[in-house]
């Protein structure tokens, strides 16, 4: 695997064991790394790094610049100004993040192959991204970021399930639907993994967990995709090997 020089998957982490002591400049550095090597206008740098700006924020804002640029003078990561803002001189694929984008984009008609792509950007996760970056507006990006990483998860599942790894994947598809109880694809899928697996019984007994929780919780009912799944399984129909993908098979 290669190595990242800088982290933002997780907490903050620097190569070479740079360490920025003030919460500010670490807010600074994670909004830039969020656009490596692209410009972030000031006004949005501003907005990351202070909840509440002071009233000479653009100057402050510079001070905090230098210090950032001695700060990472010894591993050769320039930062410059231009006219559009701020931005950090950095190889995009140095950074966790957007070498997780990297990996993900690497479709592959081999589905093993996609699938070592897809468990290669999961593993730079190494906890909730900016974690230690204490902005209003950088919690925002992390809460996107997540958004981003349960999609990925969603795809590796899907992966795993049409290469038959029906019983494998429950235990961590328990774990997933108890972590996120709304997101359906979850439960979706442990369905799958169950009722392939020779549970028809359990898959059938999430269903009614999730319909009872969304009842109670949300006044609705769960989406279409998770009732005719329930009914195919209900009526002993065969499930087609990509139905994880697309429209149920009925046959």
């Amino acid at each position: 695997m290669k190595i990242c020089a800088f982290g933002v998957l997780g907490e903050l982490s620097i190569d070479g064991g740079v360490v920025l002591g003030a919460g500010r400049l670490r807010c600074l550095l994670a909004a830039l790394l969020l656009a490596a090597g692209r410009p972030v206008p000031q006004a949005n740098l501003v907005e990351q790094v202070w909840d509440e700006p002071p009233s000479r924020a653009s100057s402050t804002l510079q001070v905090y610049v230098v210090r950032l640029r001695r700060a990472l003078d010894g591993l050769g990561v320039p930062i410059s100004r231009s006219s559009t803002g701020y931005r950090v001189d950095v190889d995009p694929d140095l950074v966790d993040l957007h070498r997780f984008r990297g990996l993900v984009a690497r479709r592959d008609a081999d589905l093993r192959t996609e699938l070592g792509h897809l468990r290669e950007a999961l593993s730079l996760w190494r906890g909730r991204a900016l974690a230690d970056a204490a902005s209003n507006a950088l919690g925002f990006e992390a809460d996107r970021l997540e958004e981003e990483r349960l999609v990925v998860v969603e795809r590796k599942v899907e992966l795993e399930l049409r290469l038959g790894a029906h019983r494998e994947l429950v235990p961590e598809l328990r774990a997933l639907t108890r972590l996120h109880p709304l997101r359906e694809r979850f439960a979706e899928f442990l369905m799958l993994a169950l009722h392939r697996g020779g549970r028809s019984a359990d898959a059938l007994e999430v269903y009614r967990v999730v319909h009872r929780m969304f009842a109670d919780e949300l006044g609705v009912r769960p989406g279409r995709r998770l009732a005719e799944l329930n009914e195919v399984i209900v009526s002993g129909r065969e499930i087609g090997a990509a139905s994880c993908l697309g429209p149920l098979n009925r046959r």
